[in-house]
């Protein structure tokens, strides 16, 4: 039985035959798997990404050997390592593509694992394709690239969510535009070139969702932001899926924060929590846009809200925090900034912030702690440097067991003496 993954890597397929076809192939079935892992929950990288590998059209090749799958997984430090053999056959007369044998292949490092099943045959192409086009059965290929999900799925000792079928891989009904959109999404890193294939498979399909959405946020990364919000309104309509139109406002109530349009912003958010969405970011958005207006209540009440659903958002939190002691409720503060770094113990900020919150409530000790934990964490951070100043101030520890002069008299003065 496989253990708990947590982080799953996809390698290229190995192959015995070169062409654009049998790697449009692969990085088909690989898009596939890629859906499967996101719509399981599963974290999951791309080997290039990961291990900074060779560029993805350097394929085919042949499969890696044991060691090398071993060798990347440790490098990679994940708990299963995919990659597979693509065996072809083709016709002599024309060079097409004739049948694909597809071999996957999981890795396990934990116990040193292989697991590999019985091969997938594909044979439905036409047999008068060309030699540097894929011409095949568009319906059959997704229904492949579905076994292959669910047999990876099987390994991972996991089930397919209930709504994820042959029809959720099946992202266009045009295979023209879903060829053009694998060439953007997996064959290169540039972004002009991703977005002229986005392009071109709009003008196959003009409500292909996933290109409208990939391009709107090229374009966002290119800061064309009116450009952005444009695409993301056409991709809002092509789709009735509540999730991805909660990350449709989302990504609107973002583009019209850039354009300066923050009321805006607010409306697409709104629509986001009304359908229901799961990102806790559109609460503390929310919260950041009344901040600006100096609504405080509107700010806490959206951070408080955040909070109700997911008790362990830091950034809720510590919003919170911060707007606690901007108006003086100190103590609920400290609770809030040691709830935060319970979380996220390494925050040299918090710890800076929180230790003069103990100042201000005479908890002189542990604002100490807190100041020196800040320094260590980043010596040469602004929050080390403001620690430093406050430890200045509060002196060295005096020893115990030998009051000052001054206290010695405080305690005379009160009777404790």
């Amino acid at each position: 039985m496989p253990q708990l993954v947590r982080k799953l890597v996809f390698a290229p397929y190995g192959a015995d035959t070169c062409g654009d076809d049998i790697l449009l192939f692969e990085h088909g079935i690989l898009f596939g798997l890629e859906m499967a892992a996101e719509a399981c929950g599963l974290s999951f990288a791309d080997a290039h990404a990961a291990l900074r590998g060779a560029d993805k059209k350097e394929r085919p090749q042949p499969p890696l050997s044991a060691a090398d799958v071993k060798a990347l997984s440790a490098k990679a430090q994940c708990d299963a390592f995919l990659d597979g053999m693509l065996q072809a056959a083709r016709y002599p007369e024309t060079g097409g593509l004739a049948e694909v044998s597809v071999a996957p292949r999981i890795f396990f490092p934990a116990d040193g694992r292989f697991d590999a099943p019985e091969p997938l045959v594909f044979n439905a192409f036409e047999p008068d394709a060309p030699g540097d086009s894929l011409e095949l059965d568009y319906d059959l290929y997704i229904a492949l690239q579905y076994r292959i999900c669910e047999a990876v799925a099987a390994w991972l000792d996991i089930d397919l969510p209930p709504g994820f079928t042959a029809d959720t891989l099946q992202v266009t009904s045009s295979w023209e535009a879903y060829v053009l959109f694998l060439k953007g999404k997996r064959l290169t890193q540039i972004p002009e070139e991703k977005l002229g294939y986005y392009e071109q498979a709009l003008r196959k399909d003009p409500k292909f969702y996933l290109a409208l959405y990939n391009s709107a946020m090229l374009l966002k990364t290119q800061t064309d932001y009116h450009g952005s919000r444009n695409r993301l309104l056409r991709a809002a309509s092509a789709t009735t899926d509540e999730k991805e139109l909660t990350d449709i406002y989302f990504e609107l109530g973002l583009a019209s924060i850039y354009l300066g349009d923050t009321k805006t912003a607010r409306n697409f958010w709104e629509h986001a929590l009304e359908i229901g969405s799961d990102n806790p970011s559109l609460y503390v958005n929310m919260a950041g846009t009344y901040e600006q207006e100096e609504k405080w209540q509107e700010a806490r009440r959206l951070n408080e809200l955040a909070l109700e659903r997911f008790p362990d958002y830091h950034k809720a939190i510590v919003n919170l925090a911060r707007l606690s002691a901007m108006f003086g409720q100190i103590d609920e503060a400290i609770g809030l900034y040691e709830r935060a770094l319970a979380l996220q113990p390494d925050d040299s900020l918090r710890r800076s912030i929180l230790g003069g919150c103990y100042v201000a409530v005479g908890r002189t000790d542990e604002a100490r702690a807190e100041f020196e934990k800040a320094i260590e964490l980043d010596p040469a951070g602004d929050p080390a440097k403001y620690a430093q100043q406050e430890l200045e101030k509060l002196g060295p520890v005096k020893p115990a067991g030998n009051p000052s002069e001054d206290d010695t008299k405080k305690k005379k003065r009160w009777g404790l003496w």
